[in-house]
């Protein structure tokens, strides 16, 4: 079925994703805050608005793919923000990781529109999200599932559905969380080897033999061989997710010990000014301290 679909966000995830719906066959409105990044999809046919409410505005599903909850709440509220736009019987689907309690707060919201809400994060990289092979949790009322479901397989390999917004949020910030210790565990292990005279590829080939072996492993592995950091994952993302995930934690009596370690690390490389690169250049901060 074609739909009409408005795609607010096109940055390192959004823009391929859009891209995918235009694929499939949608009829497709893009918002982003930088208009010169939708000249792509305009020129293989999909309309430019000039706001996000005429992005929104008589659409049969609305996407956004933002950066966290900040960039949310500034397309949503006001006189030209998306609420404005939601009419009864609208779905609005959310592909960020902007934690529960946004994912809860833009449910009511919605809801008081007379409209449904659908969080639904995906899981991949660019690449994956190019090669439409994301992996999706979406989560909110069923009748909002309903209607996004067939577009949500157009832009992945793997679709769970939850029950409400606020446990597909969770479970994005679980995985990310078990993520994020894994490169932390990786990047000082390498530095361990290497302060001994052990070289990356040899220790990533050994682990890749073992039972701890992972496709992470293998990919951040050869990023870090080629001092290649170039974004996938922003490391300024891969922390706030973290922080998303303490926030939950408290709210929820969980205790995090390990993301809380994790985080100050990612932080303190965040301000050694390495957040716009990809997570994997935490390795280099674990090589700086060898380096002492």
């Amino acid at each position: 079925m074609r739909l009409r679909i408005g795609f607010l966000g096109l940055g390192t995830m959004g823009e391929p994703i859009a891209n995918n719906l235009r694929k499939a066959g949608h009829d497709l409105t893009v918002w982003n805050r930088t208009a010169s990044k939708a000249d792509h999809i305009v020129k293989k046919g999909g309309s430019l608005a000039q706001t996000p409410r005429a992005c929104a505005e008589g659409r049969d599903l609305v996407f956004t793919c933002l950066s966290d909850e900040k960039a949310i709440e500034a397309v949503l509220e006001g006189d030209h923000g998306i609420l404005a736009a939601l009419k009864p019987g609208d779905v609005l689907v959310d592909l960020s990781t902007a934690g529960t309690r946004a994912a809860r707060s833009v449910a009511e919201r919605v809801r008081r529109a007379g409209a449904s809400f659908v969080a639904a994060p995906v899981l991949g990289s660019r690449h994956a999200a190019e090669q439409a092979q994301l992996v999706v949790v979406a989560g909110g009322p069923a009748a909002g599932r309903d209607r996004a479901r067939a577009p949500l397989h157009a832009i992945s390999a793997r679709l769970f559905e939850l029950e409400s917004p606020e446990q597909a949020a969770l479970t994005k910030l679980c995985v990310n969380a078990i993520g994020a210790a894994m490169m932390a565990g990786f990047a000082e292990a390498l530095a361990l080897g290497r302060s001994g005279g052990i070289e990356v590829a040899n220790l990533v080939e050994v682990l890749q033999a073992s039972s701890f072996h992972s496709p992470l492993f293998l990919m951040k592995g050869e990023l870090v061989q080629n001092g290649d950091y170039a974004p996938r994952f922003a490391l300024r993302l891969a922390e706030k997710d973290q922080r998303l995930a303490e926030e939950a934690a408290a709210e929820q009596g969980a205790k995090m010990p390990i993301n809380e370690a994790v985080r100050k690390v990612l932080l303190t490389a965040i301000d050694g000014g390495r957040g716009e690169l990809d997570y994997a250049a935490v390795t280099e901060l674990f090589f700086d301290w060898v380096k002492r």
